[in-house]
């Protein structure tokens, strides 16, 4: 018999595993089958394809998508000269907590680079509880960029994540992107970024240089001066225009700010009615919220392209 190239793990070989693996780096981990079929769609699908002789182990669960997988990675892995290579790290896959659904939430504490890496091996393999316990740490993970998140997401179809991250970098200017992030989001996104930013600013400039309209109390002594004073405010700089343009807050921040918005020289009561009325208004019909529509609507737009 040739010799077998690369090493067996020290803990994650095991003498009566039924199931060989081996990772690109050369290393074997001999594992039980029955295990990886209950915990993982992937093996179930590969270890149920037939064996001559054998019945297959599990129908119900597979899906064509799985077994076409499954059959991509056609060695048996009972030996390991017929070990089934495997992306790496397999080693996370394989711990007995991903697989066996004890999964130590709180107490761990990884880094970012292990956790994409066990979303890859546990998307690979269709590991559910591994897919958890990483999407759960990665969730408000403080090192993973806004960038990375929407790659992640659209990598993985996790569609909250995309528009997490849109709206974080939609806070900060698309000059501060590095490389690396424009790589991360890809040509579709970042040019879809771009667009919005753009969108974005030209509502703003809108929105500062044309204030609502105001609502008149019915005993209003000069509706047209009151009108032009609520408009200078607005255009003023601690109105309007220095909110939007200066101290760089969304439409849906001055929005809920409205009510600390002074209005010298128009009546009272007038203000009042002008102001619960912006912020009554609907939030489809809004123009404060408008900004959130432009983006929620270039996310969703992207996310339609998935594949």
């Amino acid at each position: 018999m040739a010799a077998v190239l690369g090493k067996r793990h020290s803990r994650l070989y095991f003498a009566d595993g039924t199931f060989t693996l081996k990772a690109e780096d050369g290393t074997y981990y001999n594992v039980n089958r029955e295990l990886l079929i209950l915990k993982s769609d992937f093996f179930c699908g590969m270890l149920s394809l037939p064996i001559p002789g054998h019945p297959p182990l599990c129908l119900n669960r597979n899906s064509k998508e799985l077994l076409q997988k499954a059959k991509e990675a056609s060695l048996d892995g009972t030996s390991d000269e017929t070990a089934v290579k495997s992306p790496p790290p397999p080693f996370y896959l394989i711990r007995m907590r991903y697989l066996s659904g004890v999964r130590q939430y709180l107490a761990d504490s990884p880094s970012l680079d292990r956790l994409c890496a066990l979303l890859k091996t546990c998307d690979f393999y269709a590991v559910e509880s591994g897919m958890e316990y990483a999407t759960y740490h990665l969730e408000n993970h403080p090192d993973l960029r806004a960038a990375l998140r929407y790659q992640l997401a659209s990598t993985y179809h996790i569609a909250h994540w995309a528009h997490r991250a849109f709206h974080e970098m939609m806070s900060a200017s698309i000059l501060d992107l590095s490389l690396q992030e424009e790589a991360w989001l890809g040509w579709d996104a970042y040019r879809v970024l771009v667009r919005t930013h753009a969108e974005v600013a030209k509502y703003r400039l809108t929105l500062a240089f044309f204030p609502p309209d105001v609502v008149h109390a019915h005993f209003c002594y000069d509706k047209a001066y009151c009108q032009s004073r609520w408009e200078a405010n607005w255009v003023g700089l601690t109105g309007g225009l220095g909110t939007l343009l200066m101290d760089e807050v969304s439409g849906a921040e001055m929005h809920d700010g409205l009510s600390e918005m002074e209005g010298p020289g128009m009546t009272g009561e007038c203000r009042l009615l002008t102001i619960t009325s912006i912020q009554d208004t609907p939030s489809e019909k809004s123009l404060l919220r408008k900004e959130e529509q432009l983006v929620e609507t270039a996310v969703e737009a992207l996310i339609k392209t998935w594949v």
